[in-house]
């Protein structure tokens, strides 16, 4: 049995990420633990305690609409939240760690903020990041799913699970590649038609392999190419306000199993403007498990 944890505090924030976590449930049979970190070593009876219960058993019933066998909660004692939200992730051995923006951001905007950030590197599972005020949006459902796509390994592993969320959210995907700026821009000692030529030719080994990307994806799965011009993160950021759901892939260093945002998921994930699902490298569980085959959208 996959699963989800959701990190709660007693902030709007954390409504988001519940609201987020609801919309996911209906296209997956995982358990979903809704949990809460008491700084230092609270004991058991104390307000802290007391106060973090009450927080998962409220936010816990926000999820409206999901079996209640599968909703589980959890108060645990860490020297900070983003400690001991990545020691259950581990211990849970979850497939995605959801929590929501800082309260600070823009309305519509991910701004991981300072618990986001640490949960950012070196996350032992995929880590989703809701832009503030979530919430507000009811249920609406997720029809177009974005990946971001450069033909890396980590690009490729975002794309599994895309194509697994889009088949059980019944969405089209959109396989995102941007074609950076500085393809074009060519510096004062490299003008001249050679340098045009190479431009031309990356950009069209870009597309080609788009389009061989798309021809190999499942029949039953409706797919488009989407290619942009600009700096990436920037670029994908803009392009969050016209989907419902982003994925992209850590870069391809760091500890292994581990999420390290690279040049463009880190800024990314601080402006886009719909949930972005980060992935780590080789982690255990692939969040495509969390998408059985014939799973069927039910939120």
């Amino acid at each position: 049995m996959t699963t989800i944890l959701i990190g709660v505090d007693a902030t709007a924030r954390s409504e988001d990420a519940i609201a987020f976590g609801r919309q996911l449930a209906g296209a997956t049979t995982a358990d979903l633990v809704v949990a809460s970190i008491v700084r230092g070593s609270a004991e058991p009876g104390t307000h802290a305690r007391e106060d973090a219960h009450s927080t998962v058993r409220r936010m816990s019933g926000l999820l409206v609409g999901v079996d209640g066998s599968r909703v589980h909660t959890s108060v645990v004692a860490s020297r900070s939240p983003a400690q001991g939200l990545l020691e259950l992730a581990d211990s849970q051995s979850a497939a995605l760690l959801i929590v929501g923006s800082t309260h600070t951001g823009h309305l519509g905007r991910v701004r991981p903020g300072g618990t986001g950030e640490r949960l950012l590197t070196g996350a032992p599972c995929a880590v989703a990041v809701v832009p503030y005020g979530y919430r507000t949006e009811g249920d609406r459902p997720i029809r177009r799913i974005g990946v971001a796509y450069d033909g890396s390994s980590e690009a490729k592993a975002a794309l599994e699970a895309g194509v697994a969320a889009a088949r059980a959210l019944d969405a089209v995907l959109e396989v995102v590649t941007v074609i950076p700026a500085d393809v074009y821009g060519a510096p004062a000692l490299m003008a001249g038609p050679g340098y045009i030529i190479a431009a031309t030719d990356i950009e069209a080994d870009i597309r080609r392999d788009l389009d061989a990307t798309l021809a190999g994806l499942p029949s039953d799965v409706t797919a488009a190419g989407v290619v942009l011009e600009g700096r990436p993160w920037r670029r994908l950021a803009e392009h969050s306000s016209e989907l419902d759901l982003l994925l992209v892939g850590s870069r391809g260093y760091g500890p292994l199993h581990s999420v390290i945002l690279g040049g463009t998921s880190g800024p990314l994930l601080r402006d886009a403007h719909c949930p972005v699902i980060a992935l780590p490298r080789g982690a255990r569980t692939e969040v495509a498990e969390l998408f059985p085959a014939g799973a069927a959208a039910t939120a």
